[in-house]
C-alpha cells in the first residue's frame, strides 16, 4: 500500500508540473530519443550501446540515463529529458506498477517500452508500445524440452531459479513452465523455487541450500542462463553428480551455449536481443515522427506489442548462437 500511495503521489505531482508539456513532435524527421534504463551495469549498458548504434544509424540524437532501480530517478531523469527537447522516450521500467508515473511525466510524448512491461491497459496503439519476445514461450520451450526428455516419467522433481519479482520476463517465463508442464498430465513436484533476481552467485547460494536437504531433483529451470550456470556451480561445490539432472536457461549467452558444447548445461532459449533493438529503434522513430509503427514486422493486431520469436537452443546448434 506504502508503494501504491508513493506512486500516486508522483503521479499527481508530475501531472500538474507537466500540464501543456511534453507536446513536441519531431519536425522535419528530427527523432530525439532517451532511454530511461532500469539500472547501470553489463547487461543495460550493453543495451544502451546496441540502442545508440542503431539512432546513430539512422542519425538520431540519442541519450541514456540509469535509474538505480529508484522510481524516484527515473521520473526525474525523464522530466529533464522533456526539458531538454527529447520527443520519444525508450523506458525500462523500474517495476510494472510505475507505468503511470512513467506516463504522466511524458505528457504527449510517445513511450516505447522494453526490458520490463507494463500491464497491457497502459499500452495504447501508436503511443505506448511494449518491444520484447513472448517471454511464455521461453518458459513453455524449457517445459517441452523436459517432457521430452522424461517422455517415459509420470513424475518429475523441478527446481524453478526465477529472476526478481514482478519482472514481467521472469513472471513470464515461470508461468509458461508451469502451465506447459501442467498441461502434460504428469505429476509436478516443484521440490525448490525462489528468486536468484538473474544472479549467478544467488542462484549458487539457493541451490546449494536446497542441495543440503538431500531431496531428489531431475531438472533445475532457471529465468536466464545466469542462473542456471550458478545452480550447476552449486553442484559442483557439493559433489553432487549432475549426470541425471537437467539444467536449462534462457539467454543462449555466450556461457550458456559453451556449457551446453560442454555438455553441462543442456537447453537455453536464444533472446533475439538485436532484433529487438532494432524493432525498439525503429518504433521510437516512428512515433517520434508522428507516424504509426504497424508496418514494423512483429507488431501485433491491436498495434500495442514488437514481438520477436525466441529459439530453441540445445547441443545440436549452440556452436552457431556463439559470438
Amino acid at each position: 500500500m506504502k508503494k501504491i500511495a508513493r506512486i500516486l503521489c508522483i503521479v499527481m505531482a508530475v501531472t500538474v508540473l507537466f500540464s501543456g508539456c511534453g507536446e513536441t513532435e519531431a519536425e522535419e524527421g528530427s527523432v530525439k530519443i532517451y532511454y530511461a534504463a532500469i539500472e547501470s551495469g553489463d547487461y543495460y549498458e550493453g543495451w544502451a550501446n546496441q540502442l545508440k548504434e542503431q539512432a546513430d544509424i539512422n542519425g538520431w540524437e540519442f541519450e541514456v540515463g540509469y535509474a538505480e532501480k529508484s522510481l524516484e530517478t527515473q521520473i526525474s531523469q525523464l522530466k529533464g529529458a522533456v526539458e531538454d527537447g527529447y520527443n520519444v522516450f525508450l523506458c525500462g521500467l523500474v517495476s510494472p506498477e510505475t507505468a503511470t508515473a512513467v506516463q504522466a511525466v511524458s505528457g504527449e510524448l510517445p513511450i516505447v517500452f522494453i526490458n520490463n512491461a507494463p500491464e497491457e491497459g497502459q499500452l495504447e496503439k501508436d503511443r505506448y508500445i511494449y518491444v520484447a519476445s513472448d517471454e511464455f514461450m521461453a518458459g513453455q520451450y524449457q517445459a517441452e524440452y523436459i517432457l521430452e526428455k522424461f517422455s517415459g516419467r509420470d513424475e518429475i522433481n523441478v527446481a524453478v531459479l526465477k529472476g526478481p519479482k514482478g519482472a514481467s520476463g521472469a513472471e513470464g517465463r515461470t508461468k509458461g513452465l508451469k502451465q506447459t508442464l501442467k498441461a502434460s498430465g504428469k505429476k509436478i513436484n516443484y521440490v525448490f523455487e525462489d528468486y536468484a533476481d538473474w544472479s549467478s552467485d544467488t542462484a549458487r547460494e539457493l541451490m546449494g541450500i536446497f542441495l543440503r536437504t538431500g531431496n531428489p531433483v531431475d531438472c533445475v529451470a532457471a529465468n536466464n542462463d545466469d542462473m542456471a550456470l550458478g545452480g550447476l556451480a552449486a553442484f559442483e561445490d557439493a559433489g553432487v553428480s549432475t549426470d541425471s539432472v537437467l539444467f536449462l536457461g534462457v539467454d543462449a549467452s555466450e556461457a550458456g551455449c559453451q556449457a551446453i558444447l560442454e555438455g553441462k548445461m543442456d537447453f537455453t532459449v536464444y533472446q533475439p536481443v538485436s532484433a529487438q533493438i532494432s524493432a525498439a529503434v525503429e518504433a521510437a522513430g516512428c512515433l517520434a515522427k508522428g507516424q504509426s509503427a504497424d508496418t514494423i514486422e512483429g507488431i501485433s493486431e491491436d498495434g500495442k506489442y514488437i514481438l520477436v520469436p525466441f529459439e530453441k537452443v540445445d547441443a545440436d546448434n549452440a556452436a552457431q548462437y556463439q559470438k
